[in-house]
């Protein structure tokens, strides 16, 4: 069984988190690195950042979450922050080490958040725990890239995405050199890392951007994530490239995906046929919004979770409304 050992790692930083860093030890002798923001006894959701990223994305939701009485459990995953990644890692197998960290740290059932490149993993969650799993929010979600692509031919994908998920994602060592040196500007110009990071992106992803507190907040999380050799981009495009090794058809909680219609940093029609893909699935498509649509927005993202998981409990208590709580 995994054991949770919590250890006082980063100062407290942000507004309204209400603990420090803290470790799980997996079975094998892997670590994984977490925290918890909200409400400590509230409804659990296990949070999961995008790429790159690490547990430091959902600093800025405490008190949100909070006030919902939502207890965000944020980790680090795979080869992001200070969590390690498994020698042979599988989509599939994220589900066994998430159920580790939510048993040690006390939660039976809880609700899943995946933001960008953290949308595959938390999908990969829902369908391997599906008894467990309460609810599914995925915001501007990288999804299937290899079935959409194989369907459609590869009219799914623009040249960048084709580049980025198929080309790129086939050599490792290019990936980390080049988040190696993101992370280098990073330490020397946060404002021109960021400025980097959205050079392609759509107008009001650059108003946001033009926001100090939201830049200096992105960069901390992009720095935190990417210490040492920064394998965890590398290893995300390695799994997104392939098809998914689990049975998307076994995640059937009440999910819900947010894609901007002006997003450019994933596939918009992957994540729109993920959303028609998912058992219960519902589509929100904000008109003009990017892919950082979720920082001005996190309230409605963790508004809908905190009403899924009521209707959730609701039906549970009352077989009858079963059939309500899943429209």
């Amino acid at each position: 069984m995994a054991s949770a050992v919590a250890v006082a790692a980063d100062a407290r930083e942000g507004r309204g988190e209400n603990s420090s860093a803290a470790y799980l030890t997996l079975a094998d002798g892997r670590r994984l690195r977490y925290r918890v923001f909200g409400d400590a006894d509230g409804q659990a959701v296990l949070a999961l950042h995008g790429t790159p990223g690490s547990h430091l994305k959902f600093a800025s939701a405490a008190e949100e979450a909070r006030r919902l009485g939502l207890t965000l459990v944020s980790v680090d995953r795979w080869g992001y922050g200070e969590s390690d990644a498994p020698p042979r890692a599988r989509l599939a197998a994220y589900a066994d080490d998430m159920a580790a960290l939510m048993t040690a740290l006390g939660h039976r059932r809880f609700a899943v958040l995946g933001i960008s490149g953290g949308g595959p993993f938390a999908v990969a969650v829902a369908a391997g725990l599906p008894s467990r799993v309460t609810a599914l929010a995925l915001v501007a979600p990288v999804g299937e890239i290899a079935r959409r692509v194989e369907s459609a031919s590869g009219s799914a994908l623009n040249p960048f995405h084709a580049f980025c998920f198929l080309g790129l994602a086939r050599v490792p060592i290019v990936v980390r050199l080049l988040f190696l040196a993101f992370r280098g500007i990073l330490a020397i110009s946060p404002t021109g890392a960021i400025r980097i990071a959205t050079a392609r992106a759509c107008a009001s992803d650059r108003a946001i951007m033009r926001d100090r507190d939201a830049a200096r907040q992105l960069a901390r999380t992009f720095s935190d994530g990417l210490r040492g050799l920064a394998p965890g981009p590398a290893l995300d495009l390695a799994l997104f490239r392939r098809a998914w090794d689990f049975d998307l058809g076994a995640a059937v909680c009440p999910a819900r995906v947010w894609i901007g219609t002006a997003d450019r940093n994933v596939p918009q029609a992957v994540a729109r046929h993920l959303a028609r893909r998912l058992a219960h699935g519902t589509l929100a498509t904000p008109t003009g919004a990017g892919h950082y649509w979720i920082i001005g927005h996190t309230d409605e993202v963790l508004a809908w979770l905190a009403e899924a998981i009521a209707r959730g409990t609701a039906a549970r208590e009352d077989p009858a409304a079963q059939d309500g709580a899943m429209r």
